[in-house]
């Protein structure tokens, strides 16, 4: 059969079509065949040239990471190459010692396969399992991550992909400050030590909580262990040198008794801040309304700014916002955790807000501006309060912490409190949680509880309210005597 009946470089040989490709001019310099002359392994002609187009692209990365990084040591893009070949061979890639490991009976099948392709191939390597392991520096693991933890981010808004992001290039660009911007399969326990006694150092002095940098050092640890993933080390031979290195957190002396670090505002300042007492006088925007909702609602600035449209619901008895994962379309979302689905009762002046907005808020929804621009409104326009002795200043997610006490001073209980504020309940049991917890009418009572009045609308007094809830539940069926 003639070069001519070669079509796109797929060729019918009896009825199995082949890929026959001649290799172009500018990877002469790494590959020693001047054709490519491979079975496709199909008698389909349409998945045959859809094979020939991914064996084409798995070659010139091949290729080209040669041209590439001929002095610097395997790249990514070459391992990941080879490796894609072995799918001609339909194995996978085991590490030699993994395949030394196993039954002597698997490993000459899979000797036997490599029978007839040429011994300069990448394929025999990686079916051999003696690939060198790609050489990818710490700067460069954001990027491997994000691209290998493409299902984490779906449904992620963008400013949550930002955040998911700069958490590894934080940790990434520390490390490289610290240590140096080391291969990640170079990296031992003492660039580890030194990494935690950076982190170590910075919660002694005060600067940053113990939790933040758990975190640090957390980020670090998943790098490379996605490294050793991508490389496909065996967990026998598998060494993460950041495990087992821990934060102490300060002597309980040294620090607040408020472990999420923001102070709570006072109450009377929240209430001026709802009546519009605080900003009289001073031209308000969409900021000061978003800042009016959270407070009202004790919900998290992300749950409340990045709400979608459909999560707004006013033409129900109870108006609310529904706090859930949404994970395709315009207005795609992740939340905190699961504790946090629930439904938010919207009365008073959040109501009187939403309602002008019942679209949610467009200007700050997926960005992740409106914390820095709250504070910065309150602080250009000296409206935070004085803080007391010990602390440097109040920033406006400390409003949520002033909701659970203006929760507790109404009398609702620890289990009831976190409920509203999407808390893991089972934390606070200490075990799992059973049912379902308050439903949507019990959760605007309890609302009802702390809400401040407006000039259309007042909260009942809690001792009424208490005796509805107890109602409520008396008519679902449970003993409240």
């Amino acid at each position: 059969m003639t070069v001519a009946n070669c079509v796109d470089g797929v060729e019918r040989r009896g009825s199995v079509y082949y890929l026959r490709w001649r290799v172009p001019a500018e990877f002469k310099a790494v590959e020693p065949r001047t054709e490519i002359n491979q079975s496709l392994r199909t008698r389909d002609e349409a998945e045959a040239r859809g094979v020939a187009l991914l064996k084409k692209k798995a070659l010139q990365k091949v290729w080209k990471a040669r041209l590439l990084q001929e002095d610097q040591g395997p790249s990514l893009e070459a391992f990941e190459a080879a490796v894609a070949l072995l799918d001609d061979l339909e194995l996978p890639y085991v590490p030699v010692d993994g395949l030394l490991a196993g039954k002597i009976e698997k490993l000459v099948s899979r000797i036997e396969k490599l029978a007839g392709i040429p011994a300069d191939l990448p394929m025999i390597p990686a079916a051999l399992g003696v690939l060198d392991v790609p050489h990818v520096k710490i700067l460069e693991m954001p990027a491997v991550i994000e691209d290998r933890c493409k299902h984490k981010l779906k449904g992620m808004h963008a400013d949550q992909k930002r955040q998911w992001r700069n958490r590894y290039k934080h940790a990434a660009r520390i490390f490289a400050d610290v240590v140096s911007n080391k291969y990640v399969h170079e990296i031992t326990e003492d660039d580890a030590q030194r990494y935690c006694n950076h982190w170590q150092a910075r919660v002694n002095s005060g600067s940053i909580s113990d939790d933040q940098a758990i975190k640090r050092l957390r980020y670090l640890r998943q790098m490379v262990a996605e490294f050793h993933s991508l490389a496909g080390t065996l967990p026998s031979q598998l060494v993460n040198p950041v495990v087992g290195f821990k934060i102490e957190p300060r002597p309980k002396k040294d620090r607040s008794s408020n472990q999420g670090g923001k102070a709570s505002l006072p109450v009377a300042w929240v209430r001026d801040l709802v009546s519009g007492t605080l900003t009289e006088g001073i031209e308000v925007d969409e900021r000061v309304d978003i800042a009016i909702v959270l407070a009202e609602t004790g919900g998290r600035q992300t749950e409340i700014v990045h709400a979608p449209p459909e999560d707004i619901i006013l033409d129900h008895e109870i108006p609310h916002m529904l706090i859930r994962y949404v994970e395709d379309g315009e207005f795609c979302r992740h939340i905190k955790n699961v504790s946090s689905i629930r439904a938010i009762p919207l009365l008073g002046r959040a109501l009187e807000i939403m309602r002008r907005y019942p679209d949610g808020f467009s200007r700050y929804r997926a960005k992740g501006t409106f914390s820095g621009e709250i504070n910065k409104f309150m602080r250009d326009n000296n409206l935070f309060p004085a803080p007391p002795e010990g602390l440097n200043g109040y920033t406006f997610g400390g409003t949520r912490h002033t909701w659970e006490e203006r929760g507790r001073a109404a009398g609702m209980d620890n289990e009831e409190r976190a409920f509203m504020l999407g808390h893991s309940v089972g934390k606070v049991r200490g075990r799992p949680v059973y049912g379902d917890g308050p439903k949507l009418k019990l959760r605007a009572l309890l609302a009802e509880l702390v809400a401040f009045p407006t000039e259309s609308w007042r909260p009942r007094p809690q001792k009424e309210i208490w005796r509805v809830i107890k109602a409520v539940l008396d008519a679902e069926g449970f003993r409240v005597e």
